[in-house]
């Protein structure tokens, strides 16, 4: 699924895959689906940021763990 990261506060690195950058307040980075991807605060304050996925449901595997987090919103029926 694809994933929408956007800094609504703060000072972030993100990565996906090799390539690393530096974000500040108002700017996004769209992850490509099955990417593998991060983030770190770099910054002196608070890092906030708005993620928006392209699926209802949410599967993570963080590093260092074995077991993937999965996650899926409430039936509307």
């Amino acid at each position: 699924m694809e994933e929408v990261l956007t800094v609504i506060a703060g000072k972030t690195e993100m990565w996906i895959d090799e390539d690393h950058m530096i974000l500040t307040s108002g700017q996004s980075l769209i992850v490509p689906a099955h990417r593998k991807h991060g983030f770190r605060n770099v910054g002196s304050a608070i890092l906030h940021i708005h993620a928006v996925l392209a699926s209802a449901s949410f599967e993570a595997t963080f590093e260092g763990s074995t077991e993937p987090v999965r996650r899926w919103l409430p039936s509307s029926e």
